[in-house]
């Protein structure tokens, strides 16, 4: 494989090898693992040539000779970016999140060669790294990204998909706790004025969090609040909802009135800095992963969640959760309560011309004292 570039200071060494302070290290061509050599030079010198004899293959000398470059994951990882990624017209939050699984495997696999790629290498590094959740997506970006070096011939012909044959790892089950009405009062009271309206607004509409943060005053017509649910806005007329305005819907939308500053969305504030985001309207809205977070800040100042493990606290989404518990409770139906969440939908059997005629017409009449 072709050795990374080396450091002034390291000129003269051996492939692999690299001084850290007054001790020296080994990489691993094959597997990318860091190995310490101890302080002597010359025995760290002489394991590293015996190393790079057994685990450098033959072709990676050949090319050495040559003075041939081999390509290397860093260089897939880049052509991946530019070539497929950017044809495929992700949203901007997808790709950050697949950029930082690929920033992932530049750091860890970048160095070695394709050439070199192993199956144990793949395998191992998933099992070392990651797990449940983390582990999936990791190993599906990881078959996407050689599926195209593959198609472009950056691997030898006829290498199959070594990713795609790593073992699939079942998602462990969702341990998070449910958020109860108690614990939805103390938060509520920890939390600023801006965001009670933002819980409020979450547990009468029972929309998802990106809907509400997307809430407009002008989208109240005659008592009623119109909702483009954004993840359901192809899938059938449950996407454009009419939601007749009960009374405490209608103070909370009042109280939202109240905060300042003046603003064309429901759920607004003051921020801290004014750091735009990509899609901001106004300076005074609210971003979605800032709600989360908002929220989360409140919960935690409650100290009730103290002793719940990583990701078991109840976050912002479990409030639409209590909401439709609460109003089955008050006896509401289950029709009624689906209506409003946009969860029953319909195949689409007929082209709309117009999806903005076919509004799905329900209420939000929660009491919240």
């Amino acid at each position: 494989m072709a050795p990374r570039r080396r450091k002034e200071g390291n000129a003269g060494f051996p492939d692999n090898l690299y001084q850290n302070g007054n001790s020296f290290q080994y990489r691993n061509p094959q597997s990318g693992k860091v190995s310490s050599m101890g302080t002597d030079k010359a025995a760290a010198f002489m394991a590293a040539r015996k190393l790079n004899a057994i685990l450098i293959k033959k072709t990676d000398l050949v090319r050495k000779v040559l003075g041939e470059k081999s390509e290397t994951w860093v260089h897939l990882v880049q052509r991946y970016i530019k070539e497929r990624q950017a044809s495929e017209g992700k949203k901007a939050s997808t790709v950050r999140e697949e950029n930082y699984r690929l920033t992932h495997i530049s750091d860890a696999l970048g160095h070695i060669a394709l050439e070199s790629t192993t199956q144990r290498l793949i395998s191992d590094w998933l099992s070392d790294n990651f797990t449940a959740n983390p582990y999936t997506k990791h190993r599906g970006t990881l078959i996407k990204v050689m599926a195209f070096g593959i198609a472009k011939g950056m691997f030898a012909d006829g290498t199959t998909n070594l990713a795609e044959s790593t073992l699939p790892e079942r998602e462990g089950d969702k341990v998070r706790q449910v958020l109860t009405f108690e614990h939805y009062g103390a938060i509520h009271e920890a939390a600023d004025d801006w965001l009670k309206v933002a819980m409020d607004y979450g547990l009468i509409t029972l929309q998802r969090n990106s809907d509400n943060v997307n809430a407009r005053y002008s989208d109240i017509h005659d008592d009623e609040l119109r909702v483009i649910q954004a993840k359901t806005e192809r899938h059938g007329e449950r996407a454009f909802l009419r939601i007749k305005i009960g009374t405490d819907l209608a103070n909370v939308i009042t109280a939202s009135r109240k905060v300042q500053p003046v603003c064309p969305f429901i759920i607004h504030r003051i921020p801290d800095r004014k750091i735009p985001f990509e899609g901001q309207e106004h300076w005074a809205q609210v971003r979605n992963q800032f709600l989360t977070k908002a929220f989360n800040r409140a919960r935690d100042k409650t100290g009730l969640f103290n002793d719940y493990g990583k990701g078991e606290a109840p976050t912002y989404h479990e409030i639409r959760v209590l909401g439709g518990a609460m109003y089955l409770r008050q006896g509401y139906s289950k029709e009624y309560v689906n209506l409003l969440m946009g969860h029953t939908t319909q195949r689409m059997t007929d082209q709309y011309t117009d999806q903005q005629d076919n509004w799905t017409k329900c209420a939000a009449e929660l009491k919240l004292r």
